[in-house]
Parts: structure tokens; C-alpha cells; sequence
């Protein structure tokens, strides 16, 4: 589970949901209220995810021949499982980091 990088309290799998539940790039400590970032190593590991997962929802339905209801549950499945391991993947960092350092490039 991620732990806060400021009052180094470790947060729930409930509170990481609540914290990730947004469209801003910083996640709320919900005990000190300091923001945290979702550290470079999560940014990689998300960004494989996300081009594993449609992968692991199309592949499937091309090699067991599935049905619409199969294909519609193997989606269901592959994002439910996302959900929930999502908090054990989260590493949180005090400042915000990004994949790539735009500053370096030239």
C-alpha cells in the first residue's frame, strides 16, 4: 500500500481509491492533507498496464472465439482486477515526477 512521503502514515486500499478518484496528477493525503505524486516508478508500470489491458481483453475473444456476453465479462474481469491491485502498485513521491524530462531532451 502507498505510504505518504510527509506524515509517513500508510494509506488504506480504500483511502487510495478515494485519493486516485480525480483528473489532477496530485493524490490528497488523507491524513496529513499534503499532496503526494504517483512516483516514477508507478508512472512505468501503469503506462505497461494500459497497453497490456486492451491486449488481455482482445486477444482472448480472438483465440476461445467468445461471445459478446463472454467478451463483455473478460472486460469486466481484466479492469476489476486493475482495481483492486491498483493500490499495491501506487508508490507515492512528495514531488511530481515525469517519464520523460523534457528538459534534457534536445
Amino acid at each position: 500500500m502507498p505510504v505518504c512521503q510527509q506524515c509517513e502514515t500508510e494509506w488504506t486500499w480504500w483511502e487510495t481509491h478515494k485519493a486516485s478518484a480525480n483528473l489532477d496528477t496530485r493524490l490528497v493525503c488523507p491524513h496529513c492533507h499534503g499532496h503526494q505524486y504517483a512516483s516514477k516508478d508507478t508512472l512505468k508500470k501503469t503506462s505497461v498496464l494500459t497497453l497490456l489491458i486492451p491486449l488481455l481483453i482482445i486477444f482472448p475473444s480472438f483465440f476461445f472465439n467468445l461471445s459478446i456476453v463472454g467478451l463483455i465479462l473478460h472486460c469486466l474481469t481484466v479492469i476489476t482486477l486493475f482495481f483492486i491491485f491498483y493500490p499495491f502498485i501506487l508508490k507515492l513521491s512528495s514531488t511530481e515526477e515525469h517519464l520523460v524530462n523534457w528538459g534534457k531532451i534536445k
